[in-house]
């Protein structure tokens, strides 16, 4: 980037006859000019009125030629121009001050030209003019004018070329209503010339301001064509056109101080260079071919005449691929280096075995193994019920027929190694009461439930992490939803300041400012930002309810198979615990704890030896009696067994 400037302002006086030597002098370095004015008798004794001004500038042209306010002004920043820097000349004062003959002159005398070529002047036939007490031929239009310089260098490459552009801007005057005697469309077309040169100044008066962030560019078409120019990547010169005579000394003053304030602007001039893309590629292509041929001659030169270095078709690659793969297998003990893309060539083949043999390897796998993601809790918790996993997480594989099963074995039963294991409730001596259901609890969480609260532990924790990320996205929800609040007040204050202002409009469409425009595109990016967090919100919280679930299913699972455990451990008689073991027709929980019963004598016993007491009084109904009970115990034991069987089918 270039260093940064200020914009260089010059005044230019218009000639005439009844010039105020009283009251605008000259300095004697003709780089200021000094206002002085009379004060007002009819304000009183005490009257304050400022009377004296002064106005430093970077030159003031009085009773110059054309040909000097070329050489002063123009010259410079045309030069600069043809070196790639941009430039800008804008012309500014009150109608009838002389910017348009500065600019482009007349056409009368070749001596008259302005700053503006020849050239141009078919531009200038677009251009509204219009007749009142001012200026006979008053522009009523602001007229830029853009000349595009793009240089190529003789000497050095054609492929880097500069570019610039100069800006030739014709301000149309400023003017007081009440002098002008404009009317209808003049009058019109006056208040808004006013206006965009009120919204110029404004821009101005915020270049100049270094504490400023936000320059009002968009305030109209004006300012917002001359973004570039002001305070941007150009070299700007300013030319004031003033009037020399009392009558306009007040206007003079307003156009002296739009002169003082551009001053206080600096801009960054930088040279625009670019580069064609198609040309250089023309001469790396040239280059490319030199170097072939330097490297040709070099190899015959050293006896290597099979060397090439164009990209290898595909015959080449696949013999590198060949070459490559018996390296491997070990029937071939070296390959034969050429040049470097045939290294690169013969890595990029290396690569290519390298996935071949892992797709390979995976489809194997694939074909004899079920492959289990270690995040699906679902899939591992199956397969661990199924015995395919152990505790820790250890895949123990099963016998495929042709040898021994694959798998880890637990450390405790490696050679060498002691387990060190400590006792539980069911290694010791049963107690005599059952111990209470906490203690126990704990114990069954540690050794028959480990899995089960393993797998409960971590749905908990991923349930908690999508609680506190739901809980995180909720806030930064309600904070975007203060913010866009708080846009929209301002907002719709902008919106109101704007009718109260006076709302204009262009081909239909409303013209706002830049802070309101700005205040729109906020709006719409807090707005994207909301249906954005909320959808996650959304997401999350089905992935909350969905944790809720999986926790609630583990924590029931976990009561049930603790509730087995007590029962059959603790509540269900020592007598009982053959039927439990395994291999017997009874599984672990199939029979409440509440409805096993011991099997000593229960009350059917009982009733058969009171009939065995009673009946001897009728020793012929003995024999009745004891095929009906037999009858009747069979009958319970064949029911008994379909119910047992059922209960096992589900």
């Amino acid at each position: 980037m270039g260093t940064r400037k200020k914009v260089h302002a010059f005044v230019r006086v218009k000639p005439t006859d009844d010039f105020a030597h009283d009251m605008i002098k000259y300095g004697d370095d003709n780089k200021s000019i000094d206002i002085h004015l009379k004060k007002d008798t009819r304000r009183g004794v005490v009257n304050n009125q400022q009377t004296n001004w002064s106005f430093k500038l970077d030159g003031v042209l009085h009773d110059a030629s054309q040909d000097l306010v070329y050489e002063t002004v123009a010259k410079d920043v045309v030069s600069q121009a043809l070196d790639g820097y941009n430039g800008t000349i804008m012309c500014y004062g009150q109608t009838g001050a002389g910017k348009t003959y500065t600019m482009t002159g007349a056409t009368e005398n070749y001596k008259h030209r302005g700053i503006l070529p020849r050239a141009l002047q078919q531009g200038e036939t677009n251009r509204i003019i219009a007749s009142h007490t001012m200026n006979k031929n008053s522009s009523r239009s602001h007229c830029i004018f853009t000349i595009y310089v793009e240089a190529h260098s003789r000497t050095l490459s054609d492929e880097k070329y500069i570019t610039s552009k100069i800006n030739l801007v014709d301000l149309a005057g400023s003017e007081r209503l009440g002098k002008s005697g404009s009317e209808g469309r003049v009058l019109k077309e006056a208040t808004y010339i006013n206006k965009s040169l009120s919204f110029l100044e404004q821009a101005i008066i915020a270049l100049g301001d270094q504490k400023r962030d936000h320059i009002p560019f968009r305030q109209c078409k004006l300012t917002h064509a001359l973004k570039d120019s002001l305070g941007g990547n150009c070299n700007m010169v300013l030319v004031t056109n003033i009037y020399g005579e009392a009558t306009q000394l007040e206007q003079t003053l307003s156009s002296l101080r739009f002169a003082s304030r551009m001053k206080l602007v600096t801009t960054e001039p930088a040279i625009n260079e670019k580069y064609d893309a198609e040309r250089m590629v023309k001469n790396l292509e040239k280059e490319l071919a030199l170097l072939k041929q330097e490297l040709a001659i070099h190899d015959s030169l050293a006896n290597r005449t099979l060397v090439t270095y164009d990209p290898m078709d595909e015959i080449q690659i696949a013999e590198i691929n060949s070459q490559v793969r018996r390296y491997l297998e070990g029937t071939l003990d070296e390959i034969d280096i050429i040049n470097l893309r045939q290294i690169q060539e013969v890595f990029n083949q290396f690569r290519v075995v390298l996935s071949q043999q892992e797709q390979e390897v995976e489809s194997a796998l694939r074909r004899k193994y079920t492959l289990i993601d270690k995040n699906d809790f679902a899939a591992i918790s199956a397969v661990q019920k199924a015995g395919v996993m152990d505790v820790d997480g250890h895949l123990v594989g099963e016998p495929d027929g042709q040898g021994f099963g694959l798998g880890v074995a637990p450390f405790s039963s490696k050679p060498g190694k002691k387990s060190k294991s400590r006792k539980t409730f069911k290694d010791q001596v049963r107690p005599s009461t059952p111990p209470p259901k906490p203690v126990a609890f704990e114990e069954f969480k540690n050794e028959r439930g480990s899995e089960i609260n393993r797998i409960f532990k971590e749905n908990k924790s991923i349930l908690n992490e999508r609680r506190k990320r739901a809980s995180e996205t909720t806030q930064r929800i309600n904070a975007i939803k203060q913010e866009i609040d708080v846009t929209k007040e301002a907002l719709n204050f902008q919106k109101s300041l704007r009718e109260k202002q006076g709302e204009y409009e262009n081909k239909g469409l409303m013209i706002i400012d830049e802070e309101e425009f700005l205040l729109i595109l906020k709006l719409k990016d807090l707005k994207k930002q909301y249906r954005s967090e909320y959808q996650d919100l959304r997401d999350l919280r089905a992935e909350i309810q969905y944790c809720q679930r999986l926790v609630d299913q583990c924590r029931h699972r976990l009561l049930t198979e603790f509730d087995i455990w007590y029962n059959e451990s603790f509540v269900i008689p020592e007598d009982m615990q053959v039927a439990l073991k395994p291999g017997s027709s009874i599984r672990p929980g199939m029979v409440p704890a509440s409805r096993i019963v011991s099997l000593g004598e229960d009350d059917q016993d009982k009733f058969s030896q009171l009939q065995q007491m009673v009946l001897p009084e009728g020793p012929d109904s003995i024999s009745f009696y004891n095929a009906k009970v037999k009858t009747e115990q069979k009958h319970n034991y064949l029911k008994t067994m379909i119910g047992l069987q059922q209960t096992h089918r589900k």
